[in-house]
């Protein structure tokens, strides 16, 4: 049914842990509810690794031993809630386990998160592995970054990465604000501050439910969080912010993201739309904050060379705006 393994020795041995193979322990033995607390996975009991599991056994295929470590209420399993599941389907009534003797609270639970993904069992995805991680070890029990990437076997700038997207949750989770993607998090940490978005949460968890219901991802979104997230003065900041907000929420593309076409491409003429507002908002930022642009030649150049296309892709039998001033006075047939 369970037999030792090799890679959970060297694992067990890197925990800097001592332990014992022990045979004929009993179901009875385990703490109660053992099987509802699993910090390797989303959930605790996958049904399908159950079955898996099972159906190799009675076929006499054995699976590497659990890990246990006793408590006073029993024996809590640390690894391997599947197999014993899978043990228990197919009638056994007691079995092998490797038991952890260790007093570090830190350690049992970095074992606890880790071992699935260390001992190569039914894996679940790595970036979901790694944010449990840091979300377990490093948010909740104040372990160092350097700490879990050693432990996990990860380099230290991911696992810094996502500690600190989560110390930007926990912020937005303060104010009301929705859970985001990792990649959204990143893209809202490169133009602010935790503490310009908390002086102004109602606008701020407005546009961020906003970024949510549209469905953004990273990159979608960044033009619109560089825009909304703008430096401005902090006495300015949150009339800047009601005003970005109107913006945002009047664009072409939020409309079609929240009414209609949302899993398609966004049509050309709505992206094209939506940078040339973005350019808009950064021309007023410039002028508000009073810089001036060198070679200002250049950006004329450009603004002619899409005055030309877009006048080229369909003429107006009326131009919205006077070309020039004489055209004001211009006698037309």
């Amino acid at each position: 049914m369970f037999t030792t393994d090799s890679r959970t020795d060297v694992f067990l041995t890197s925990m800097g842990v001592k332990f014992r193979y022990t045979d004929g322990i009993l179901f009875s033995e385990l703490a109660p509810n053992w099987m509802d607390h699993n910090l390797g996975r989303p959930v605790p009991v996958r049904d399908a690794a159950v079955c898996e599991y099972a159906a190799l056994m009675e076929t006499r295929s054995p699976a590497p031993a659990t890990i246990l470590c006793k408590t006073e209420r029993g024996l809590e399993v640390l690894d391997g809630v599947q197999r014993l599941c899978a043990a228990q389907l197919i009638n056994c009534t007691s079995f092998p386990a490797y038991v952890v003797q260790c007093d570090s609270d830190n350690t049992i639970t970095a074992i606890r998160v880790l071992a699935n993904a260390r001992l190569q069992g039914c894996p679940e995805p790595a970036e979901w592995t790694r944010r449990q991680a840091v979300e377990v070890l490093v948010v909740n029990r104040g372990m160092s970054v350097q700490e879990v990437a050693r432990l996990g076997g990860w380099s230290v700038d991911d696992i810094s990465k996502i500690a600190a997207c989560c110390e930007w949750q926990t912020a937005i989770d303060g104010i009301g604000g929705p859970s985001l993607p990792d990649t959204v998090l990143r893209q809202i940490s490169q133009v602010t501050t935790i503490d310009d978005m908390v002086e102004c949460p109602d606008v701020s968890v407005k546009f961020l439910d906003t970024i949510k219901r549209c469905r953004f991802s990273g990159d979608d979104s960044s033009t619109y969080i560089d825009a909304f997230f703008a430096p401005s003065s902090k006495t300015k900041r949150y009339k800047a912010y009601q005003r970005r907000l109107e913006e945002f929420l009047d664009s072409p593309e939020v409309d079609v993201r929240l009414k209609g076409r949302r899993g398609g491409a966004i049509p050309k003429d709505i992206v094209l739309l939506k940078e040339l507002k973005s350019v808009n908002t950064t021309l007023s930022e410039i002028v508000d904050s009073g810089t001036e642009l060198p070679y200002i030649d250049e950006f004329f150049k450009i603004l002619k060379s899409i005055d030309g296309k877009l006048r080229g892709i369909k003429k107006c039998e009326t131009p919205i705006e006077p070309r020039v001033p004489a055209d004001k006075w211009e006698t037309r047939n």
